[in-house]
């Protein structure tokens, strides 16, 4: 299968999984029920961003066909997408635009997670130092999309409304993500060839 392919079919099956998390239009309790609709969300959200980054990479390399299977191979990069994803929540609870830096982070070290290095903030830092007007441009463009992303889902909640709302919102975030991931993939593997 295709990268680009790959990509559409993540995106396309992590928006369907959490429109079913929003069926029967569930209330937040304490329940074991409700708890078990979190957690496969949560899920949803980590293996996306595990599956997409990674083929994100092998699009930029040209090597897309096999790209699930090489994302299996790929347990470091699910690690830091647990972790980036942990934090990530726990700044949106203290303020809702405080995860776009958690955004940038991720968007910088997972192209590096991904092609196998052990220290990815330094590979990081290094394609920051190679190309830093294009990281700079590429951040403005991440704050921009990240903003556009939210006002889309807020204007989507008033028109639209249950599991037809979720899926469509989920949608357009994985389609920025996969886009985002290919964007900075293309950076990094910049920065890494010369």
């Amino acid at each position: 299968m295709r990268g680009s392919a790959v990509l559409a079919l993540v995106v396309v099956v992590s928006a369907l999984i959490q429109a079913l998390t929003v069926v029967g239009d569930p209330v937040p309790t304490s329940s074991l029920g409700f708890a078990g609709l979190v957690a496969a969300s949560a899920a949803a959200l980590v293996l996306a961003l595990w599956i997409t980054a990674s083929t994100a990479l092998d699009v930029v390399d040209g090597n897309a066909s096999g790209a699930l299977s090489r994302a299996r191979r790929r347990p470091r990069v699910l690690v830091w997408c647990v972790v980036l994803t942990g934090v990530a929540v726990a700044l949106a609870v203290i303020f809702p635009l405080l995860p776009a830096i958690v955004i940038l982070v991720a968007l910088l070290i997972l192209p590096a997670a991904a092609d196998g290095q052990r220290h990815p903030f330094r590979a990081a830092s290094a394609t920051v130092r190679q190309s830093p007007g294009r990281c700079a441009v590429a951040a403005v463009v991440t704050i921009l999309v990240y903003v556009l992303a939210w006002v889309v889902a807020l204007v989507l909640g008033f028109f639209v409304t249950g599991v037809l709302a979720a899926f469509v919102t989920w949608l357009w975030f994985g389609a920025n993500a996969a886009v985002l991931l290919v964007y900075w993939s293309r950076l990094y593997r910049r920065a890494a060839l010369t």
